[in-house]
């Protein structure tokens, strides 16, 4: 069970969320990244309550909005991924990545494209279909998933996953790094990212 801080932030209880703060946005994750990007993050809020209790009471002081919509959109809300823009000087858009550290709360994303376009992006792989056309909701938005798809996919579905995402970010199992998927022309590169404990 995680403890909270004196701040109310719950501690993560397999890593450091502060120290993964300033990876995403001091360290190597934004700096590598080409001028412009942005950092965003894709939060699974059927993992905890907490996250989209957290969503709510925020309100618009972040912006976030579920990859859902329309009446299904309603109905899941409590459970569907959003997106949400993760912004340096805007403590309430970073409780969610401290606060879910180590808990598979979600993964990051840096791409040079706005809100909007990456959502439209980001909501073609809401449901995939099996080979006899039965759909299936895909949580490529839980980490844990997306560590063990990408390195399955042939080239052409990685472009087409990635699209404008220069890269996507997970947590490790262990919650003592980041794993940093990006493209190098068809091949999948993964960078190891310590986050110091």
């Amino acid at each position: 069970m995680s403890e909270n801080r004196t701040d109310g932030t719950p501690r993560s209880p397999r890593g450091n969320g502060r120290a993964l703060l300033s990876l995403l946005h001091g360290g190597q994750t934004i700096r590598s990244a080409p001028s412009g990007c942005q950092l965003y993050m894709l939060l699974d809020t059927a993992r905890d309550p907490r996250v989209y209790a957290r969503l709510i009471e925020l309100g618009d002081a972040v912006r976030a909005r579920s990859l859902y919509q329309g009446d299904i959109g309603e109905s899941l809300a409590h459970v569907s991924p959003y997106l949400l823009s993760l912004q340096d000087d805007k403590p309430e858009s970073r409780w969610f990545a401290e606060a879910g550290f180590g808990q598979s709360w979600g993964l990051f994303i840096t791409t040079p494209i706005g809100f909007d376009e990456l959502r439209r992006h980001l909501r073609k792989f809401n449901v995939v279909y099996r080979e006899d056309r039965v759909p299936l909701v895909f949580r490529f938005y839980d980490p844990r998933v997306l560590r063990q798809f990408l390195p399955t996919c042939t080239a052409d579905e990685l472009h087409r996953f990635f699209g404008p995402v220069e890269s996507f970010l997970t947590e490790t199992e262990a919650a003592d790094a980041l794993v940093r998927f990006t493209l190098r022309g068809d091949e999948l590169v993964q960078t190891r990212l310590p986050v110091p404990v």
